[in-house]
């Protein structure tokens, strides 16, 4: 590779980013002509097509997707080196900030990190969406998110991942349910029940299956009643029903004297959840996500305390 095609490096990235010559070169304020001369210049120098052809712009090779990340690493740290980058502002900073979550967390972490938000970074805002089966890796990689938050497991090896906090599984049920007189209950009784889970998008299965637990295989055996879209509207319909479900138990704690439930101690599913943000490894050293981070780590600092 010779001296001056390093500077092709950014013309990579951005179409591997973009996945369009047009996009990439509005954002690298080049002509389409000049990515198109730069990505014939660099797949003479890596023996690879790099870019397929498709009916909305390109895609990336698998070649392509490998070396990504080490370029896309070196492109963000010289930037980053800039003066403009040296220092981050947040009482100046307008950008919007995306996170990818689950509903649970918008009644425990998200609130904390809201009163952060708006008296440290008071331009700033914050977009949450929710968290479904779509290919978080790339979703993170193109900047659709900033950030994911998420229930940790080992799945996803190719992300940047941070444990910020960890809470224990309940069961929960109604106080007066008809079967469940006393306040434990055994493996045999919990699968002889109907239970109440949360739902994803594009998942048949309960959100906990696939995290690795070690009760993944009794979790499967589960005869599932109801299926609810928020955290939040598991608890009346568990109150209403002769219906189990698991829940967080520091969420549990803060509403269960406003529904008719109770906790059932069990000895099974003790393993702790523990609760991780993902990044992708380009957004490592960017100053602003660097602090969106931190104050995320501080928020669910904050809920545990509380």
């Amino acid at each position: 590779m010779k001296h001056s095609d390093y500077s092709l490096i950014p013309t990579f990235v951005a179409v591997v980013e973009e996945k369009n010559y047009t996009k990439a070169a509005k954002r690298l304020g080049i002509s389409q002509s000049a990515v198109s001369q730069g990505v014939t210049r660099l797949r003479e120098i890596f023996k690879d097509a790099l870019f397929i052809r498709g009916s909305h712009g390109v895609e990336p090779t698998q070649f392509a997707l490998d070396i990504y990340p080490t370029l896309s690493n070196s492109v963000e740290n010289i930037a980053y080196m800039l003066p403009e980058f040296k220092k981050f502002e947040p009482l100046r900073c307008k950008k919007e900030f995306v996170i990818s979550t689950l509903s649970v967390f918008g009644y425990s972490i998200l609130p904390e990190l809201s009163a952060f938000m708006s008296r440290e970074a008071p331009l700033a805002s914050v977009k949450v969406e929710p968290l479904n089966n779509e290919d978080q890796t790339n979703m993170l990689r193109s900047q659709h998110y900033d950030l994911v938050i998420e229930v940790y497991s080992a799945l996803t090896p190719q992300l940047n991942c941070k444990i910020i906090m960890q809470d224990t599984l309940c069961v929960m049920c109604r106080k007066d349910h008809p079967r469940i007189t006393g306040d434990t209950l055994s493996t045999e009784e919990f699968l002889h029940e109907r239970h109440v889970t949360l739902s994803q998008l594009d998942n048949k299965a309960g959100f906990l299956q696939g995290r690795g637990l070690k009760e993944e295989r009794l979790l499967t055996k589960r005869d599932v009643a109801w299926k609810a879209s928020s955290i939040m509207e598991m608890l009346p319909v568990i109150e209403r029903n002769d219906y189990l479900a698991l829940l967080p138990k520091k969420l549990v704690d803060q509403y269960i004297n406003e529904h008719k439930l109770k906790q059932l101690e069990v000895n099974f599913l003790q393993e702790p959840i523990k609760v991780a943000i993902y990044w992708h490894s380009s957004r490592t050293n960017d100053p602003s996500h660097k602090w969106f981070r931190e104050m995320i780590c501080r928020a669910a600092q904050k809920y545990i305390a509380n």
